[in-house]
């Protein structure tokens, strides 16, 4: 093989290694971001229309707007992001619940990185909260992936205060975890410069694969000890989705109600 079929080889398995890995990373992780987002639209219309949009607020929205603002403030710490000002959870009249107002050096590709993760944070740092309470509350269920939805079928902790105490609290953390408009825009300038860093890292391995080194096995092995975490992380994000669309519909069989009470 000549130097131009392996200079081909190269561009392919680096792109078709690129496509893989964010297909498995970010795919599912875009794809239950967006189902919060609507599904929180549609909750919101239906408090509106109901009992009122401050209703939402003293029954899940102060827990989960502080933790949705403390994982802004925290991966803006993390990428040494400058915090300029920032409140976790006061309400105003806009509709605004909360903020963390940042600022970076554009010409630090580590900082614009991390525009990506410091939107995305309300949804990995709300996932490591209800983990969390998960280890506390009923430790028995953390062990393994997806043993957090094992938690419904078990009829004994329908009798146990720190079931119901998880429950509520997970609610109020997956209720918050969407992201908002500021957050979306931050995403997509950081996921450009991180597309353009997993392409250099994929091109530099792949370039030692087809010009030398037949394996990467530290490589190998990151990728078995990711692919544990990515189990585990989309297990609680499918579970935040899941109690999200339990809200929901809690929130239509009050809107139901108040409207029988209006027409009787």
């Amino acid at each position: 093989m000549d130097f131009s079929d392996n200079l081909f080889m190269l561009l392919y398995n680096t792109l078709n290694a690129c496509f893989e890995q964010i297909l498995w990373l970010w795919g599912p992780l875009f794809v239950i971001g967006f189902a919060l987002y609507f599904v929180t639209r549609l909750r919101d219309k239906a408090f509106a229309e109901s009992v009122g949009q401050k209703a939402e607020l003293f029954l899940t929205g102060w827990i989960g707007t502080p933790v949705h603002e403390m994982g802004h403030a925290i991966f803006c710490v993390i990428f040494r992001h400058k915090i300029t000002e920032a409140s976790f959870f006061s309400p105003d009249e806009n509709g605004t619940l909360g903020y963390v107002k940042h600022e970076y050096n554009p010409k630090s590709t580590y900082q614009q990185i991390g525009n990506f993760f410091i939107g995305i944070a309300p949804m990995l740092f709300g996932a490591i909260v209800i983990y969390a309470l998960l280890g506390i509350l009923l430790p028995q269920y953390s062990e393994n992936s997806w043993d957090i939805f094992k938690i419904f079928f078990n009829t004994d902790n329908f009798g146990d205060w720190r079931f119901w105490l998880f429950l509520y609290l997970s609610v109020g953390i997956a209720s918050h975890m969407k992201l908002s408009a500021p957050d979306f825009k931050g995403v997509v300038g950081g996921f450009i410069t991180l597309l353009c860093l997993i392409f250099l890292v994929n091109f530099l391995a792949n370039m030692f694969l087809t010009f030398g080194l037949k394996e990467l096995t530290i490589a190998a092995w990151l990728t078995v000890k990711t692919d544990v975490f990515i189990t585990l992380f989309y297990s609680i994000m499918l579970y935040a989705l899941a109690v999200s669309i339990l809200y929901l519909l809690f929130v239509y069989i009050l809107w139901g109600l108040c409207k029988l009470v209006r027409k009787s």
